[in-house]
């Protein structure tokens, strides 16, 4: 009788424990948990107010595009656009610190839940060892410890409510273990949140220095000057309308010379021109995020590398023209078989000239930032009959 009474206060100190626990874990009681509450707080309104500045600056450049270009309101566009991505990092930051704090909190949730668990397994183990040893003792008891079949019967009943208290204490224990995976869960997820998180910060740093890259840029050429800017405007639609022109005339002349052979066996898969591990790629065909898409969209991909780095030709073919233009810069044309051209602009160098052929991997220039250039950079066009298309569409994949 003793022994039961023993074990029934036991198991219900384990449950007071285990009921005690699940309040802690719910409501994070100790201090370092609470503090880890608030600064997550104050990390999510800073995160709130970044992202209302945000959207001011978002509105004010869908304005901007939406007014007739002029050299005040290109200007206005980008510095909005470079506050905007400025916002943008120290927003994403935020959310790092946030995130950070986030597994900060679960990682002390989980330790505490791991030494409750514990605590709780070895008050199951006992209460486990001394139902055994009253188990062996009942039928000693049984023939020599009551006075009374009355008192056999209330020990029955005893050893009845301890297994079915012993059945709940297990079940909270497991409840504990499974409220524990779940936040191992959340850790491993938020984990995964900070590597997309950094690799979005990576970007909108190539955004900001292609921003403040196509504003100096701007300013180089038009020298703040309104008129200027008009003149650029032509100079661009010129240039646009004289490559459109020239691919279409030559390239069923040029087709002719091309012979067959090729490392590949066929010239419509291109090869990078430029290494795309140096710095990647900064922005795509028809990018949303590119800085002058204001005035026209752009057609290819740029290739960030620094300024002398090789510049080789896509796939073999012979060179249409080497020019020199307003937006372009120093720029190359090469056209192939099968309809296709590739166009190479902003170059610091040219290494070619016209009627050259060239094969696949021949050195054709270097890497630059002449003409409407945000920056060194290769920026590459592939174009079909003529049409600027998707050069990724053709690109060996890397």
């Amino acid at each position: 009788m003793k022994r039961t009474l023993i074990i029934s206060l036991t198991l219900s100190l384990f449950l007071v424990a285990g009921a005690s626990f699940s309040v802690y874990a719910q409501e994070g009681s100790s201090s370092e948990i609470n503090d880890l509450n608030k600064e997550i707080d104050q990390k999510q309104q800073s995160i709130d107010q970044l992202n209302r500045q945000i959207e001011t600056y978002r509105a004010k450049i869908d304005q901007k595009q939406g007014e007739e270009a002029s050299l005040y309101g290109e200007l206005d566009l980008l510095e909005n656009r470079i506050a905007k991505t400025e916002l943008d990092i120290e927003a994403t930051e935020a959310e790092i610190d946030l995130v950070n704090a986030e597994i900060s909190l679960i990682e002390r949730e989980v330790h505490n839940m791991e030494e409750e668990m514990e605590k709780n397994r070895a008050f199951v183990v006992e209460i486990l060892q001394e139902i055994e040893i009253q188990d062996n003792t009942l039928p000693i008891q049984l023939l020599f410890g009551t006075d009374s079949f009355s008192e056999f019967f209330n020990d029955l009943e005893q050893l009845e409510a301890i297994s079915t208290d012993l059945k709940s204490a297990v079940e909270a224990a497991r409840s504990s273990r499974d409220l524990l995976l779940q936040k191992r869960e959340s850790q491993e997820g938020k984990k995964k949140q900070l590597v997309v998180l950094s690799e979005s910060l990576e970007q909108e740093g190539k955004h900001l220095e292609s921003s403040v890259g196509a504003k100096s840029s701007l300013l180089s050429i038009t020298q703040q000057s309104e008129a200027q800017f008009q003149m650029l405007l032509t100079d661009l639609k010129q240039e646009q309308a004289y490559v459109n022109q020239q691919i279409s005339l030559l390239q069923k002349e040029i087709e002719g010379k091309l012979d067959a052979s090729d490392v590949l066996g066929d010239s419509s898969i291109l090869s990078w021109p430029v290494d795309p591990t140096i710095r990647g790629v900064s922005a795509y065909y028809h990018d949303i995020s590119y800085p002058f898409r204001h005035l026209f969209e752009h057609s290819g991909l740029d290739l960030p590398a620094p300024t002398g780095t090789a510049v080789t030709s896509a796939a073999p073919g012979y060179v249409a023209w080497t020019k020199q233009g307003t937006q372009y810069g120093n720029y190359i044309m090469i056209i192939h078989s099968n309809g296709l051209a590739t166009l190479y602009a902003h170059l610091s160098r040219i290494d070619v000239s016209a009627d050259q052929f060239v094969s696949r991997g021949d050195q054709i220039g270097a890497v630059g930032s002449t003409g409407l250039s945000t920056g060194p950079h290769l920026h590459f066009e592939v174009r079909k009959n003529g049409i600027p298309t998707n050069p990724m569409d053709y690109l060996i994949s890397y």
